[in-house]
């Protein structure tokens, strides 16, 4: 299959997430079938037209990516995107669109005159998006300074969400909450949506050696990510002030990192917690291996965090709010503790108890890394996209 991909950034640009690195995931491992991949991204701060990386093709477009007044504005990705697509198209026919998201909304929009067929994938809702904002912070001035987002939001839930999905032909879900959530906000068919998990390859990830863990040694813990409010790490590090015997590994950058820091100093946790910034995807998989326990307290409505993929399959037990799509990874007292909300309190509680029973930490590692290896696994992944992809 020749396959258009459109997503609203890269890893080819800077400060990439989680979906980025999915899609190239996704993306290489399509062309590592034989498929012709190219994606459509716009062009930020690049300045090249072009590039080719591991069997895949980008475009990368110039252009404005505003949601208002989108389509009369010539140089907007709704507009610009299309028309490289179309370029791209009458050159050789693709077989099926992809859009990550809403991305893909240009050519979507437009479906009916170019014959294509479109597969989304959904990573969340707007739904879930607005009220991610009311999870992470209470007050009239949180709300108000929060205003500007949850209109725009607003305008998505009810225009651009509803166009996205109605105007696909099959969607993907990344977890079955994002499927619930999209059929319950856009009235969408639940025949047309699957859930496909994002998956990796479990070779890449080394695995814990319990056996090697002296037992008085302090646990370690974890957590990668966004550095940002939502993510519930404040509350993280309070959490982990009065509990004795462990240490505290927290990777990645983001707007409250310093906060953070200050936060630990001034609570005197400096000498059980290491601040690394942000580090290359390798180094972050090797260090699952080297601690004990990863914790997400996220307030966010995750569609499926791949650190809890990642987590899995080094072996380690999760703690995570049961939010989202988590309870796709984490099942409560099998391979891991799911946390009502995440509060300090709450956070805590989920850890003394875990420390107090810490022999079974190793068995819950264990079974996290079986279901991994039945339901995240890279192969698995793509081999469902094939088959959402075959009309």
């Amino acid at each position: 299959m020749r396959l258009a991909v459109f997503i609203k950034a890269t890893t080819l640009h800077k400060d990439f997430g989680g979906l980025e690195t999915q899609n190239k995931t996704l993306c290489e491992g399509l062309a590592g079938l034989g498929h012709r991949v190219v994606v459509f991204t716009p062009a930020r701060e690049l300045t090249k037209a072009s590039e080719e990386e591991s069997g895949v093709s980008y475009r990368f477009i110039p252009c404005t990516y505003r949601m208002l007044l989108a389509s009369v504005d010539p140089a907007n990705w709704y507009t610009r995107s299309y028309a490289t697509f179309l370029q791209e198209h009458h050159k050789e026919a693709f077989d099926v669109v992809v859009s990550q998201s809403s991305a893909g909304i240009g050519v979507i929009k437009r479906k009916k005159s170019l014959g294509v067929k479109i597969v989304g994938i959904a990573h969340g809702t707007i739904g879930g998006e607005i009220q991610t904002v009311l999870n992470s912070g209470t007050g009239l001035p949180y709300l108000v300074k929060h205003i500007p987002a949850l209109a725009y939001g607003a305008v998505n839930f009810f225009g651009r969400q509803r166009d996205y999905i109605h105007g696909c032909d099959k969607i993907a879900a990344v977890s079955t909450a994002v499927k619930a959530s999209l059929t319950n906000e856009t009235y969408c068919d639940q025949a047309k949506v699957t859930v496909i998990h994002n998956g990796l390859d479990p070779t890449a990830v080394p695995q814990k050696d319990w056996a090697a863990k002296p037992d008085k040694e302090p646990i370690k813990i974890m957590y990668t990510g966004r550095i940002e409010e939502s993510k519930g790490l404040k509350e993280l590090v309070l959490a982990c002030q009065g509990i004795p015997g462990i240490f505290l590994n927290i990777i990645g950058d983001g707007p409250i990192l310093e906060d953070l820091k200050r936060l630990s100093r001034d609570l005197k946790m400096s000498q059980k917690t290491l601040f690394y910034g942000r580090l290359p995807h390798k180094k972050v998989l090797e260090l699952y291996a080297c601690c004990d326990l990863f914790v997400l307290p996220t307030k966010r409505l995750e569609g499926l965090p791949m650190t809890l993929v990642e987590a899995s399959f080094a072996g380690l037990p999760i703690i995570a709010t049961d939010i989202g799509g988590n309870k796709d990874v984490v099942e409560n007292g099998i391979n891991g503790i799911l946390i009502k909300d995440g509060r300090m309190e709450t956070i805590t509680k989920a850890i003394t108890d875990l420390l107090a029973n810490r022999a079974s930490m190793p068995q819950m590692g264990m079974n996290g890394k079986i279901k991994a290896d039945k339901y995240f696994t890279l192969n698995k992944m793509l081999s469902d996209y094939e088959k959402l992809c075959t009309f």
